[in-house]
């Protein structure tokens, strides 16, 4: 599965402070007696934080957060199992030293993050300047890219981008929007409105133009969702609403003129649960998908491994009502065996969701890739392209890419660990997931292929008319854990567009962007990323890698890598028609500031209306090298492009 390697890092490298018992907190508890969040730190957090190493992230990363972050990932986020005793003054201790904030002044027992210190709270700044004129009338039918993708097929091709290849060398930065958080949700375009969401738990509506800020939204938790905006049926609860997920485990809704939450419903409550894949809309109903980070989690060998099935969530979009819910295995988790230390070990575990479903009208089925499994019980919805019944939820059928791709990390010797972790699977898989949504692409004559990507770099395509039968299957790179094929491909009517990623394949990786034609799996071009490319941070994240969604318009392919590197190819030749560096140098933001972009990975650059819109910067993707603080190389800039920055 794509590792979303901020919340989860955050949970291993923060387990020495989490593993020692927590001091009890009454309700009358104030300040002045709560917690040393400096000695908290010292001896509970520093021996990982002050001397990070791979993607372990240095205190100076972590410090980007806003507090709201830090406590609701020990709250209600990847950090949550972990957190077990804590109290709220701990969790306020912790976050108010780590990010360098004043802690609240008033009763510590129990703490709302949204009230204290999140984005819009009193006497917060906003991120960028506040709109001063009036936003126009949002319309939902205005051109833009409203969701994961710009139709629930998943395609990621923009049939009308506003601006024509020939002038994709023109293109220059308009502004730039730093804000807290990391691995923020893709924006979503309708019109002269702009959503993105935040891992600080924050929704902003912005001005598509200008960048300035229309309304800003606190959630309880992070978000990195892609937002969808619908107009809801006659007698609903706003004219327009939009719809994302976040941390607490639940869906969202919130009226998208204004910012105020329509409803919310928690649609689970397994432990080490996320919610990283984009909801898709249809048809009057709400698909969310659900992941988890219980492949880090179980690393440590007090975890109790494994219980997460991944599972896909149907609710009613005026309401918030759960309408179904399907796991990706029907077969319930149940003890099945004893761990080297003697604890109970529990399956089948696994087959997460990361990515957003995709819609195929006409047969009335959502599609959705997995993840691979945890334990040694056979998952037969694990690594699997499964097709559910829109209505009901009811499996018509699935197709396992992969069998027994069973993984977790810590089972390898290295970096400081002597032996496997105790809850290691008896044979490990290679931790080939699907984490890319798969696209329904239409052939001449009416016929229809599924094209999905795995992190083993095979690109295969489905036919969804036989069962998801393999029509042809093709091999690009050896893959990795952290892909071959990661975030998405792209797709217009010939050409299927191919990020690789290989970065952590060692001198047998091929990152880079390639083009297969669509009817046979032909490689009709490909485009190798430098061997040896330069950045501000040094590590081994300074790489070629092409793990963020890609993007086409006709013509062109967008594409951004590792090295903070946001390209355009010729969609016809591969060759680089134009090329921007989002890592090196500092970029002018909103608010008369500076910041820096970083590694570009997850979601997409963004086209509509003449304008292009991509984040630059994915906390985890850092790291120092040789003792170096990188205070920085991860970013967080989310970057509006137009011709000559018009």
């Amino acid at each position: 599965m794509p590792k979303p390697f901020s919340p989860i890092l955050l949970a291993a490298s923060l387990l020495a402070m989490l593993s020692v018992s927590a001091t009890t907190a009454r309700a009358s508890d104030e300040v002045a007696l709560a917690p040393n969040g400096a000695k908290l730190y010292a001896t509970r957090c520093a021996a990982c934080h002050d001397n990070a190493t791979d993607r372990t992230p240095a205190k100076s990363v972590l410090a980007k957060n806003t507090p709201a972050f830090i406590i609701g990932s020990l709250t209600n986020g990847a950090m949550a199992p972990m957190a077990e005793g804590l109290s709220a003054a701990d969790k306020a201790a912790i976050a108010a030293y780590i990010t360098g904030t004043k802690a609240p002044t008033k009763a510590m027992a129990d703490i709302d993050p949204k009230t204290i210190w999140g984005p819009g709270a009193a006497g917060t700044p906003l991120d960028a300047p506040a709109c001063t004129s009036k936003a126009p009338p949002l319309n939902v039918k205005a051109a833009g890219w409203n969701g994961w993708s710009p139709t629930p097929t998943n395609a990621r091709y923009q049939a009308k981008p506003g601006l024509r290849a020939a002038e994709v060398p023109r293109l220059k930065p308009k502004w730039a929007f730093n804000y807290p958080g990391a691995k923020n949700g893709q924006a979503t375009l309708v019109g002269d409105w702009l959503f993105t969401t935040s891992m600080s738990g924050a929704v902003y509506a912005l001005d598509a133009k200008t960048g300035c800020v229309r309304w800003r939204h606190t959630a309880q938790a992070g978000t990195r969702s892609s937002v969808t905006v619908i107009e809801l049926p006659a007698g609903g609860p706003a004219r327009q609403a939009l719809f994302f997920s976040d941390w607490t485990k639940s869906a969202v809704a919130l009226n998208a003129e204004t910012g105020e939450q329509l409803w919310k419903t928690q649609i689970d409550d397994s432990a080490g649960l996320q919610m990283t894949g984009s909801p898709t809309v249809y048809g009057g109903r709400l698909f969310v998908p659900i992941s988890s980070g219980v492949e880090a989690f179980a690393e440590f060998d007090g975890w109790e491994c494994c219980k997460f099935r991944g599972s896909l969530v149907a609710l009613d979009v005026a309401r918030g009502e759960i309408l179904w819910k399907t796991y990706t295995t029907a077969v319930e988790p149940k003890p099945f065996g004893l761990n080297r230390l003697g604890r109970e070990m529990w399956g089948p575990s696994g087959g997460a969701i990361w990515s957003a479903p995709t819609i195929d009208a006409k047969r009335g089925l959502v599609y959705v890739g997995t993840s691979n499994s945890y334990t040694d019980v056979v998952y037969d919805g694990a690594d699997a392209v499964m097709a559910m019944d829109m209505a009901t939820g009811a499996i018509v059928w699935k197709n396992q890419l992969l069998e027994h791709d069973n993984y977790i990390n810590g089972c390898w010797i290295g970096g400081g660990r002597t032996v496997p972790a105790a809850n290691c699977p008896n044979k490990l898989g290679p931790d080939f997931s699907i984490g890319n949504s798969p696209i329904l692409h239409d052939l001449p004559g009416g016929r229809q292929l599924l094209l999905v990507g795995q992190k083993s770099s095979h690109v295969y395509a489905l036919d969804p008319a036989q069962d998801g039968k393999i029509v042809w299957e093709r091999r690009l790179s050896p893959g990795s854990a952290l892909g071959g094929v990661e975030f998405g491909m792209a797709a217009d009517a010939e050409r299927l567009y191919v990020g690789i990623s290989d970065v952590i394949a060692g001198d047998e990786g091929k990152p880079g962007l390639y083009a297969l034609r669509i009817s046979d799996g032909a490689l009709l071009w490909s485009a190798p990323s430098p061997a040896k490319p330069t950045c501000r941070w040094v590590s081994r994240w300074c790489h070629g890698a092409i793990s963020q969604a890609v993007t086409a318009i006709p013509g062109a392919v967008f594409a951004g890598a590792y090295d903070g590197r946001f390209r355009a190819y010729d969609a016809k030749t591969g060759k680089v028609i134009w090329s921007h560096d989002t890592g090196t140098d500092p970029i002018q933001v909103l608010g008369e500031r500076t910041a820096f972009g970083g590694v570009m990975d997850g979601g997409g650059p963004t086209v509509a209306n003449g304008m292009v819109y991509v984040h630059s910067g994915y906390a985890g993707r850092s790291g120092a090298s040789g003792g170096r603080d990188l205070t920085g190389a991860d970013g967080n800039v989310l970057m509006a492009f137009s011709i000559d920055g018009r």
